[in-house]
């Protein structure tokens, strides 16, 4: 359908079909016909490490080398101060994302643990030490909330899936993932040049073409593949199973 000339370091989409490509500090956004939209970039922070963007309208960005938060709205507008997690003794945290009621939360590499701030940055959930609780080593490298769970991937040993309070609910068995994305039953990731739609009630796989095989990276929206190749993004429509 069309092609975004940007070399990106990542990239991912919102609820409602959106690009944000980010290279270091600086996160670009078009919609879903691939007209350019607004540009953010904050160089005091550094380098971008992720961008939670699944609420269109509260854009989570996360600066891991500072341990800073930024929310940023539809027009990437910031919404309110930097949130400076080394003030809550939070700051070896890998990984953040939204949560219901504007709520954020993080897993915190130094006691190995989920922990929930609400909308005021007050902890209110804390899972305790998961190495402990699981009786593994977990090294996560993606945190999802999706429909009332809380999804941490660990390559090693698959999905752990939380509810809403930080109690283990169970593991989804798909192993060295590095990326995942969710829509209603179904979970789609890219892996091995591949995207997988597992659907999580009836527990199969189906593989969705795509129609390059040099892509990096991948994810599926309304309709659409979005591909990120070493120097562009392109969009294609494609037909689910």
């Amino acid at each position: 359908m069309f092609t975004i000339k940007y070399a990106a370091d990542f990239f991912t989409t919102d609820n409602i079909g959106n690009i944000y490509v980010i290279q270091n500090d600086e996160m670009v956004k078009y919609n879903a016909n691939g007209d350019l939209l607004k540009k953010y970039s904050n160089k005091k922070l550094g380098k971008i490490f992720s961008v939670d963007a699944s609420n269109a309208l509260r854009v989570l960005v996360y600066y891991k080398d500072f341990s800073v938060l930024v929310i940023l709205d539809s027009q990437l507008t910031q919404n309110g101060e930097n949130i400076t997690l080394e003030i809550m003794q939070l700051e070896q945290s890998d990984l953040a994302c939204n949560s219901f009621q504007n709520g954020i939360w993080l897993y915190n590499r130094q006691n190995a643990e989920l922990v929930r701030l609400d909308e005021n940055l007050t902890k209110v959930v804390n899972t305790g030490n998961l190495n402990r609780i699981l009786s593994t080593e977990l090294h996560p490298n993606v945190l999802i909330e999706y429909n009332g769970y809380v999804y941490l991937n660990d390559p090693a040993n698959g999905i752990l899936v939380f509810d809403i309070y930080g109690t283990f609910y169970k593991t989804i068995s798909i192993k060295g993932l590095s990326a995942m994305q969710f829509n209603e039953l179904e979970i789609y990731y890219f892996q091995n040049k591949r995207m997988e739609d597992y659907h999580t009630k009836e527990l199969w796989t189906v593989d969705l073409p795509l129609p390059d095989t040099s892509v990096i990276s991948a994810r599926v929206e309304k309709g659409l593949y979005y591909m990120q190749f070493k120097d562009s993004v392109s969009v294609y429509s494609y037909s689910p199973q």
